[in-house]
């Protein structure tokens, strides 16, 4: 597949977040967070905004913790000037971006092979196309189907396409058959892709996956997530588990889940618990090892051209950091405007 690229003049870089070291000491529980950037279907410019903002807020809080993620990206989102805040945090090889469908509320598994094959396809070209030319590559391998919603086309294709992992599961309510059980990722029988299963909770005698969109629809508090969350570190310790939690940009960016965040990623470090993205755990499961992968670089676009993707040229992105953890600021820093070229 073409690798594309987003061609970034910087007039100045404010990234001043330390990234996470290539390894990671092997002495607490693995905890891998996954973000989804959620927004409307075709969200318009405020909302897009609005999810760029609370994305940046997340991020922050984990980096803040020498942690990194997984952001998992629509077309939608992939698309819009959010792609510009993604190319810098590609600077720090360790966060991950995966992919989704091409609109939050997509039903893949109501569509041909050819129709996924072709939303998933392009999901992937809009991803890996956040980066800087001749300083950083993206390497897509991580999918979740949007709304957790699939079927064997899916499987076939994300399989064709070659991804290491799909993210549509959830430890004990989505499965493949014999996997019941299982909380760590695991091959899918006759295909090279693993299942990367949600962790999940007894939250009031259900069994609920880790994931604040479903903790809000049940109308869990902040504190009461933030418990949640925490035991789920305590037994993960315990019994030699990883704990595997979704959130969502329009849940977890302000107030009392915001809070929860914080209190779950402090809870964490004191456990001495290894913040991993989704590739690292999966590729941990297979091997042992938390040391990131390393991928060949591809062909960059020459820089001084531009590139034309989509309808605008990039030419320029600064977009201050949270401030360090010795330094934090209870303020999250709002993005500057981008400077698009129609």
């Amino acid at each position: 597949m073409k690798k594309m690229a987003i061609c970034i003049l910087m007039g100045a870089l404010l990234m001043a977040i330390v990234p996470p070291a290539a390894s990671q000491e092997e002495t607490g529980p693995i905890i891998s967070i996954l973000i989804d950037v959620d927004t409307t279907p075709s969200p318009n410019y405020d909302e897009v905004r609005s999810a760029e903002a609370n994305l940046h807020t997340i991020y922050g809080e984990i980096a803040r913790r020498k942690g990194t993620e997984t952001i998992f990206l629509t077309q939608d989102v992939a698309s819009s000037r959010i792609r510009l805040l993604l190319a810098q945090y590609s600077l720090f090889g360790a966060i991950e971006f995966g992919i989704s469908g091409q609109h939050s509320d997509d039903q893949l598994s109501t569509l041909t092979l050819s129709e996924q094959k072709a939303i998933i396809t392009k999901s992937i070209e809009f991803a890996e196309a956040a980066r800087i030319c001749g300083m950083t590559e993206v390497h897509v391998t991580g999918f979740m189907p949007p709304g957790f919603d699939q079927n064997a086309d899916t499987y076939e294709v994300i399989d064709d396409l070659g991804f290491m992992y799909n993210a549509g599961f959830q430890a004990g309510l989505i499965f493949e058959p014999g996997h019941e059980e299982d909380v760590w990722p695991y091959q899918v029988e006759g295909r090279n892709f693993y299942a990367l299963p949600l962790s999940t909770a007894s939250v009031d005698g259900e069994l609920v996956p880790l994931h604040d969109k479903k903790m809000a629809e049940m109308e869990i508090s902040g504190s009461e997530w933030a418990e949640i969350l925490k035991t789920k570190v305590d037994g993960a310790a315990a019994n030699d588990e990883p704990v595997v939690v979704l959130v969502s940009t329009s849940v977890s960016a302000d107030g009392e889940y915001l809070d929860a965040l914080k209190a779950f990623l402090d809870h964490a470090v004191s456990q001495d618990a290894n913040i991993v993205n989704a590739r690292t755990l999966v590729n941990y499961a297979k091997t042992g090892s938390l040391t990131p992968l390393l991928f060949e670089e591809s062909e960059c676009i020459d820089c001084e051209e531009g590139e034309e993707y989509g309808q605008a040229t990039i030419r320029a992105v600064e977009t201050p950091a949270p401030e360090p953890a010795e330094a934090v600021d209870e303020e999250t820093p709002e993005t500057e405007d981008i400077e698009i070229e129609a």
